[in-house]
C-alpha cells in the first residue's frame, strides 16, 4: 500500500495541496470533497488516504472505513440536496470511465431529467448457453473466493462434533439402503403370486398387473437409490471438507452444484419431473435394471404364455 503519489491529484487533495479542491469531510481512513466539475448539484468522491488504484489492490480495513464514510456521507448529501435517488458509482479500468488511477467512491444525487442520464443499457440478448456458462464460472471462483476466507478465519470443528455429523448422515444412508431391501422383499411374493396366478388360471391380465407393481416398486426403489447417492455425496464432502457444508446440516443440495436456471416453460416443467423421476443413471444401477429389468422381462413371458 502506498502512501502518497506525487503525480496523484487525490493524494495532492489528501496532503491538502489541492487548494481547488471543495473538502467536505476527512478523517484518519478517508477524505471526501465535491469535484469541480459536478455530475449533479451535490456530487461527491469518497477517497482512501492511501493511494490504492483500484479495487482489486483494495486491503479489507480499508475497505471497511470507505464503506462506512460512503454510508455516513451518502445520509449527508441526503439531507443537503433532497434527491429523487441516488447513485453509488465505483470504477475501475479505463474501459469503466475511471480516469483517475486512485480508488474513489461517487455519491451522486439523482433527479427526473438530470444530465446523467441512463447507466444501464435498455435491453440485452446474450444466448442462454453464454450467461450459463458465466455463470458457472463465476459461481466456481466465487466459492474458491469463499473457501480462502474461510480458511483464513475459519472456526475449527470439532472432531467429535465432525464425527457425529457423519453418524447422522451415515444414519440415513443406511435407512435408505434398508427400504431399498425391503421394497424388493415386498415386491418378490406379490409378482410370485401374480405371475403364478396368470400361468395356472390363463388369465394374462394378472400378469399385466404384475408388471405394473414391478414398474411401481421399481420407481420406489429407483429414488431410494437417489436418496442414498445424494447422501453418500453429502458424506464425502464432510469427510473431505472439499464443500462449506453447515454442521449437522443433512440437506444433501450441499454436496452438489446447481443445475441451469429453468427460464423455459420445457425447462421448468423438466426441472419438476427430476423431483420425481430418477435420472439414467440410477435407472442402470446394477441394483436396479437387472433386478427389475428380468422381473418385467418374465411378466411379458408370462403375459404371452396365458393368452
Amino acid at each position: 500500500m502506498v502512501s502518497a503519489r506525487d503525480d496523484c491529484p487525490f493524494c495532492q487533495i489528501v496532503q491538502g495541496d489541492g487548494l481547488d479542491a471543495r473538502e467536505v469531510y476527512r478523517n484518519e481512513h478517508v477524505v471526501a470533497f465535491v469535484p469541480l466539475e459536478p455530475a449533479t448539484l451535490g456530487h461527491t468522491l469518497v477517497v482512501p488516504r492511501h493511494h490504492i488504484p483500484d479495487i482489486w489492490s483494495l486491503d479489507r480495513e480499508t475497505a471497511d472505513h470507505l464503506t462506512q464514510a460512503t454510508l455516513q456521507l451518502s445520509n449527508a448529501v441526503r439531507r443537503a440536496t433532497q434527491p429523487e435517488g441516488l447513485s453509488i458509482i465505483q470504477s475501475n479500468g479505463e474501459v469503466a470511465a475511471q480516469t483517475v488511477f486512485h480508488l474513489h467512491v461517487h455519491i451522486v444525487p439523482r433527479w427526473s431529467g438530470d444530465p446523467v442520464g441512463g447507466i444501464w443499457p435498455p435491453e440485452t440478448s446474450y444466448p442462454e448457453a453464454e450467461k450459463h456458462q458465466v455463470w458457472k464460472r463465476l459461481r466456481r471462483e466465487c466459492q474458491k473466493a469463499q473457501a480462502m476466507t474461510q480458511s483464513s478465519a475459519k472456526i475449527t470443528v470439532a472432531p467429535d462434533d465432525r464425527r457425529k455429523h457423519l453418524d447422522f448422515i451415515q444414519s440415513v444412508v443406511t435407512r435408505m439402503s434398508s427400504a431399498s431391501s425391503t421394497a424388493k422383499g415386498w415386491l418378490l411374493p406379490v409378482v410370485t403370486v401374480a405371475y403364478g396366478f396368470a400361468l395356472t388360471e390363463k388369465a394374462e391380465s394378472v400378469a399385466l398387473l404384475g408388471v405394473v407393481a414391478v414398474l411401481l416398486f421399481a420407481l420406489l426403489d429407483a429414488n431410494y437409490l437417489r436418496q442414498e447417492k445424494a447422501y453418500r455425496r453429502l458424506y464425502d464432502a464432510v469427510a473431505r471438507e472439499t464443500r462449506d457444508v453447515p454442521l449437522f446440516c443433512l440437506d444433501p443440495s450441499n454436496a452438489d452444484d446447481p443445475g441451469p436456471p429453468a427460464v423455459t416453460l420445457w425447462s421448468k416443467a423438466m426441472r419438476r419431473l427430476q423431483k420425481w423421476v430418477p435420472s439414467r443413471g440410477v435407472w442402470l444401477s446394477w441394483s436396479i435394471a437387472p433386478f427389475y429389468g428380468g422381473l418385467i422381462i418374465t411378466g411379458i413371458l408370462v403375459f404371452l404364455t396365458a393368452r
